[in-house]
Formats: C-alpha cells, sequence, structure tokens
C-alpha cells in the first residue's frame, strides 16, 4: 500500500517533518524511492521539506520564501529532467541542466504550464545568474533528502557551478530600480490604499514583499513613525522608520480598515503573486516599465544613498546583515561617477 501524509496547514513543515520522522529507515527508503520513480513532485518535496528542517542551516526556521523558491526549483527540475532517472543520473546531468538554463532552453516547463492557471508562471528565456544559483540549490537540497533517506547515492550538483556573468550586479541594479520621477508618477495613478501602500511600504521603507504580507496593524508606531518587521529575512525582528509620506498613507488607510472591514493585516492582497499582479497593473496605468516590485526595495536603497552617502544608513534602513550588500547602492549610482568626469579634457 502506498504511503502518503496526512494533510496539515500550508505552511506547519515540523508536523510534516514529524510524521517521515516516525517512520522506519525502510519505510524512509521505499517512500523516497517511490516518490522519485513516479517522479511525484509532492512526495519529493515533502522528503526535502522535512530534511530542511531536521538538518537545514536554519531548520525550522527556515522562511516561507525559502521554502516556495525550492518548492518551486524541484518542482521545475522533475519537469526539465523529464528523461533523466532520478535515482542514477548521468554523470554530467547537473552540468547540462544549468547550461539549458543559462541558454534558456526551457520549453518542457512552459508546455506543461496550465493555461489561466493563477500564479507565476515559468518565462522564455535564460534565467538570471541568482536565479540559477537558487534552482542549483533547490536541486541539491533534493539530492540531499534523497540521500538522507537512503534512496540514493547520487550528488550530481556537487562540483556544478553557475559560470561566470557577463554583467556586473551593479549594473543589474541599476537597470532594476525606480526613478523618484516614475514613483511620484505611480503615486498619481493609485487608486485606493494598497496600490498606494504597496509603492511606499516597498520605495520609502524599503520592505520586502513577505514582510509587506505579514504586516499587521499592531505593529505601527504612527506616532513615533515606525513599524515593526517581524521574521524578516534571516527570521530577524527589526524596527523601520517611516518617512511622514508612508505615515500618514498608514494612518488614513488605517482608519478607513477600522470602519470598513477591521482586518487584521496592513496590505489586504494575501500573495506574493497578487502584490506582483496589482504592481504591474498600476505602472501599465502610469506607462512606466514594469521592473518587479523588488525594485522599490532598490529604489529606497539608492535614493537614501544619493541623499546622504551613508552606506551606514542604507544598511540599516534596509536591515542588511553586511556592509558590503549595501555598497552595491553606491556602486549602481552612476551620477557621481558622471559628475567627476565632467570636467576632463
Amino acid at each position: 500500500m502506498a504511503m502518503t501524509l496526512t494533510p496539515r496547514p500550508r505552511h506547519d513543515p515540523l508536523a510534516r517533518t514529524e510524521q517521515l520522522h516516525r517512520w522506519s529507515e525502510e519505510a524512509l527508503r521505499r517512500f523516497a524511492v517511490l516518490a522519485a520513480n513516479e517522479r511525484d513532485v509532492d512526495r519529493l518535496w515533502s522528503l526535502t521539506e522535512a530534511h530542511l528542517t531536521l538538518h537545514g542551516h536554519a531548520g525550522v526556521a527556515t522562511s516561507r520564501h525559502t521554502h516556495r523558491a525550492y518548492r518551486r526549483g524541484v518542482v521545475e527540475l522533475v519537469a526539465l529532467w523529464h528523461d533523466v532517472n532520478l535515482l542514477r543520473p548521468a554523470r554530467d546531468a547537473g552540468v547540462m541542466y544549468v547550461q539549458r538554463l543559462r541558454a534558456g532552453d526551457r520549453e518542457p516547463l512552459i508546455d506543461a504550464a496550465e493555461p489561466g492557471k493563477r500564479g507565476r508562471r515559468p518565462k522564455r528565456g535564460p534565467l538570471a545568474p541568482a536565479t540559477i544559483e537558487l534552482r542549483i540549490a533547490a536541486a541539491r537540497a533534493l539530492y540531499a533528502a534523497l540521500r538522507w533517506s537512503g534512496a540514493t547515492e547520487a550528488d550530481p550538483f556537487r562540483d556544478v557551478r553557475t559560470g561566470r556573468d557577463a554583467t556586473r550586479a551593479e549594473d543589474v541594479m541599476a537597470a532594476k530600480v525606480y526613478t523618484e520621477v516614475e514613483i511620484i508618477e505611480l503615486l498619481g495613478h493609485a487608486r485606493d490604499d494598497d496600490d498606494r501602500l504597496v509603492l511606499l511600504l516597498g520605495a520609502h521603507a524599503g520592505l520586502r514583499v513577505s514582510e509587506m504580507l505579514a504586516l499587521r496593524w499592531e505593529h505601527l508606531d504612527l506616532e513615533g513613525r515606525r513599524l515593526l518587521v517581524q521574521a524578516g529575512k534571516g527570521g530577524k525582528d527589526a524596527l523601520v522608520s517611516l518617512t511622514p509620506k508612508l505615515a500618514a498613507a498608514l494612518r488614513e488607510a488605517e482608519r478607513r480598515a477600522l470602519v470598513d472591514d477591521r482586518r487584521p493585516s496592513v496590505v489586504r492582497l494575501r500573495s506574493q503573486y497578487g502584490v506582483y499582479r496589482r504592481l504591474r497593473r498600476l505602472c501599465d496605468r502610469a506607462e512606466v516599465r514594469f521592473r518587479g516590485v523588488h525594485a522599490l526595495r532598490h529604489a529606497a536603497g539608492t535614493r537614501l544613498y544619493r541623499q546622504t552617502g551613508d552606506l551606514g544608513q542604507v544598511q540599516d534602513h534596509l536591515r542588511h546583515a553586511t556592509l558590503d550588500m549595501a555598497r552595491r547602492y553606491a556602486r549602481s549610482d552612476r551620477r557621481v561617477l558622471e559628475r567627476s568626469l565632467d570636467d576632463w579634457t
């Protein structure tokens, strides 16, 4: 009889891991072998999730964002490896997979996407180096779980590298920043509180999408012009200072929320895709090129560095772990370099 997992709440990895943990080694091995042979992505993910929870660097504190990204990586690997034996991949299967991602050869994945289905859809063309690194990390996590279960000894991604990127990271960032004029234009076309809050929480407070969605009214101190980010990246709590414009927008949205729906969350949108779609539609109305939601956070960092020239302030405001992460905003701001070159003769 096939082994199954009892349905659990959407994000309860510890409870699901406990189910696998209770099985004997042989039962776990059979479960993993069957999942791999049948290419069952749900069971392969449950195995990967359990290994991440028990043996991953962050353990049970692994973020939802990481879980989503790794699950997507597992799904894409299985789809693109439709002709590969998952338990006995060929010697260079991992290297070939990465080269296919670099070349943009993802047709099986694109063809398999269900028309009309909500959520992020696979894009055509080569993936960015950072995205490829994430896919490799997900594949390594899957094979670490398969080895842990005893289903295989294969490690096809052990020595795989993405290769050098021809574009500097700071140049990529510079292309993915909304300008101050564009932010003003977008605000002018905002139709409701969610439009304004997504813009300002990103472009003024520098919040990530997951942090916007997790923000609740009790996390706000509007008199002190601060908000609390709970369990942000790395599972850390942090205070973020508010601009007067953002504080005013939050105060007005809170007043309406208390009267209309008394919802606990600040933003009514409940998924990352919902935020993504909302900003894309706003960009279309304002005739501003859509650069993604995270580009709002980049805009906050770039504007703050341009205003202060102080990387420490950028690090504090965006809650970067190291100054090197904030340094990219200095390198991506080419205006200083261009002004320095103006007087050359």
